[in-house]
């Protein structure tokens, strides 16, 4: 029998490949940091669920396998919107004058936000959203200790993501009304439901946003026109 239970998460998918293909479109001048940004987190997506099926959500996939296609999606549309929502909403474009690059930087936020899980998850036994979000809201601090001017970029992206999420599960639990209550491991994290959505998606969603916003910034030392 067919179960479109399976598909739920593929679905939802959707609604970020619309918001990314928006902002590709929107923007020329953009595509290309839109580009590096989703194939760069796009194998983020697969990796970060050995830490979250562990303790903080379980859900079903086409395939049926715990790790699939929909964790590869997700971070690739995610990574795209995360790196170019605050410039396309804002208006901002980049100044001709470069300041220095870091481009060796994500090999080195990779070491540090996989220890850190590993330390803060597995061994300490913290929940792995928590651990996730402390990763994010730290190495977007340090870009900032670097680079003060990234402050409102990193704000706002967060915030951004953060209510891109909130409009996500709006539209979502209507379409899937269980699906929060068969997925989200509740008992494990703070149990706040905002219109039926966990606090913790929200916070993710502000955390990721703060640190993948200024990323490309960052590395590649691009400074963003002052309006």
């Amino acid at each position: 029998m067919f179960d479109v239970s399976q598909y739920t998460y593929l679905v939802g998918n959707a609604f970020f490949f619309l918001v990314w293909l928006v902002l590709f479109i929107a923007r020329k001048d953009l595509r290309k940091e839109i580009l590096i940004m989703s194939f760069a987190v796009a194998p983020l997506g697969p990796l970060s669920e050995f830490f979250y099926l562990r303790d903080y959500w379980q859900p079903t996939l086409f395939t049926g396998w715990p790790i699939g296609l929909e964790d590869f999606l997700f971070g690739f549309f995610i990574g795209g919107i995360a790196g170019v929502i605050y410039e396309e909403i804002f208006g901002k474009k980049y100044v001709k004058r470069h300041l220095d690059t870091h481009p060796y930087w994500m090999f080195g936020v990779a070491l540090f936000g996989l220890a850190f899980m590993v330390i803060g998850n597995i061994v300490l036994g913290f929940n792995s959203i928590y651990v996730s979000i402390a990763v994010f809201l730290i190495i977007g601090a340090t870009m900032l200790l670097f680079r003060h001017d990234l402050l409102r970029n990193a704000f706002f992206s967060g915030l951004l993501v953060g209510a891109l999420m909130f409009l996500f599960y709006l539209i979502f639990i209507p379409l899937f009304p269980n699906v929060i209550q068969e997925w989200w491991l509740l008992q494990n994290i703070s149990g706040i439901l905002l219109f039926g959505i966990p606090l913790e998606e929200l916070a993710w969603g502000f955390g990721w946003g703060f640190f993948a916003g200024p990323a490309y910034e960052f590395v590649r030392g691009l400074k963003l026109k002052r309006t």
